[in-house]
């Protein structure tokens, strides 16, 4: 019995861990009451976690695809009834490489597992090409249903533009062109708001909105939205949106931390000019990071010359130097309302049209302070 898993794949390693048992049972690779190995030998020999491993057996043993006998060890559990069916949902997104996702996917699981669902897994990996092969593929698999965040894309480059009469789906984080899907996202416009009027109480006038080039992106431009009504709100004049890298929507650490300097020269030019911004709403947390490194080299100290806001509240943005002030998205509750919403379509509930806003949170940092 060998596993076989990609540790530099998307897919968190204890999905490829269940969904690799899962196929074993159904081929008959292994019988039921197969002994299977202890958790410290499968993390010795697979290099990873136990912790890894013990969640791939929960979730297994929720299904129903092993049992444990204390002080004898884990299990295969008997097969299922011939005429027994299995439902299974899938959830696609761009990749899995951000904890975006992977909390997201923690509270899809959540909601779908507790009614008898099991989850696929597949990463676009920003392409619509891969995108439409996938949805093809699971349509073809007779899933149930389907939870999308879908790539950044013209709508009729999409499957036909029949993308609604595949099967039942609720889009996650971004609306798609043409469709009339129900979408579950953050508030994106509110968190906006919340930014800048943070950055308003502290006295702030000169506000510069800094973003990749994707402001037609529906996530970018509410956001973008927030900052031109928070500023006119305010009788302050806007300034031009700072835009830097390229147009192509690429991972986030590919697109973001790995900039050159050469990609920071716009900003880092209008850092050193006399009438400088002294504060920054950034789209997002990686794009603060960015912030943060063109500081640098325009010689401004943090917060003291130059505030910050970023947007998502990631892992690492509390160990930043100083640590950012950000808009925190609930990623667990849009993975949960997404597969409560999907369950309504598919037992009937007509919800197309339907928009579920989920309230973002203001964490203030050390990345902010009142004008100096």
């Amino acid at each position: 019995m060998q596993f076989n898993i990609q540790k530099s794949g998307s897919t968190p390693l204890h999905m490829q861990l269940l969904d690799e048992l899962r196929h074993w049972i159904m081929t008959g690779l292994v019988n039921p009451h197969e002994r299977l190995p202890g958790e410290w030998e499968l993390a010795l020999e697979l290099e990873i976690s136990r912790a890894t491993i013990q969640k791939a057996w929960q979730n297994a043993e929720e299904e129903g695809l092993i049992y444990r006998v204390p002080g004898k060890g884990t299990f295969i559990g008997e097969p299922r009834p011939k005429n027994a069916t299995t439902q299974s949902i899938a959830l696609i997104v761009p990749d899995f490489r951000g904890t975006f996702a992977v909390h997201m996917l923690s509270g899809v699981e959540r909601v779908l597992r507790r009614r008898g669902y099991q989850v696929q897994l597949a990463s676009s990996e920003y392409t619509l090409h891969e995108e439409n092969r996938i949805l093809r593929q699971f349509q073809a698999d007779g899933v149930c249903g389907a939870i999308l965040w879908g790539v950044n894309a013209p709508k009729e480059n999409r499957i036909g533009g029949t993308i609604d009469q595949l099967m039942p789906i609720v889009l996650i984080d971004r609306p798609l062109p043409g469709t009339s899907l129900p979408l579950v996202a953050s508030n994106h416009y509110q968190g906006g708001i919340q930014a800048m009027k943070h950055l308003l109480e502290l006295g702030h006038h000169r506000i510069a909105f800094l973003a990749r080039p994707h402001l037609d992106l529906w996530s970018v431009s509410e956001r973008y939205r927030a900052y031109r009504d928070a500023l006119h709100d305010a009788e302050i004049e806007s300034l031009p949106p700072i835009l830097i890298g390229d147009d192509q929507e690429l991972s986030s650490y590919t697109a973001y931390a790995q900039a050159d300097e050469a990609t920071l020269a716009p900003l880092i030019e209008m850092l050193v000019r006399p009438d400088r911004p002294t504060a920054i709403f950034a789209s997002n947390d990686w794009m603060a990071i960015r912030a943060i490194r063109a500081a640098h080299s325009a010689g401004l100290r943090l917060p003291e010359e130059l505030s910050l806001v970023g947007f998502d509240n990631l892992d690492v943005s509390e160990y930043l130097s100083p640590p950012l002030t950000t808009v925190a998205q609930n990623t667990d509750l849009l993975g949960s309302e997404a597969a409560r919403r999907l369950l309504a379509l598919i037992e009937g509930e007509s919800t197309l049209d339907v928009l579920t806003l989920v309230p973002t949170q203001l964490i203030i940092r050390r990345s902010t302070c009142a004008r100096q």
